[in-house]
């Protein structure tokens, strides 16, 4: 079995029944003096499955974001009030999940 490494999930899409999973890592990008480098993703991998499989894999995952917020691992964080002019802006990676580490 090989074992590749990801920092993020960058992009998910759908083209007739596979579904599409893009993996990038994150790099630092070039700074101004007296700035603090950025975090870049670069897509690195690219994962292709039914779309059956991706359900599987998604409930999957489910179960372990239940188990490890069961376990306080992770916690789920309250639901924020919803402006409707910033809907869909998120302030952190874990923003819309409802979850922080």
């Amino acid at each position: 079995m090989q074992t590749l490494f990801s920092d993020i999930v960058s992009n998910i899409s759908m083209t007739g029944n596979l579904v599409r999973v893009d993996f990038a890592t994150l790099t630092p990008a070039a700074a101004q003096p007296g700035q603090q480098s950025q975090l870049v993703p670069s897509t690195s991998h690219q994962l292709v499955m039914p779309l059956e499989g991706f359900l599987r894999f998604a409930g999957m995952q489910e179960q372990l974001v239940k188990k490890l917020i069961a376990d306080g691992v992770i916690k789920q964080a309250p639901a924020p009030a919803t402006d409707p002019n910033t809907a869909g802006v998120s302030s952190n990676a874990l923003a819309g999940t409802g979850l922080v580490s």
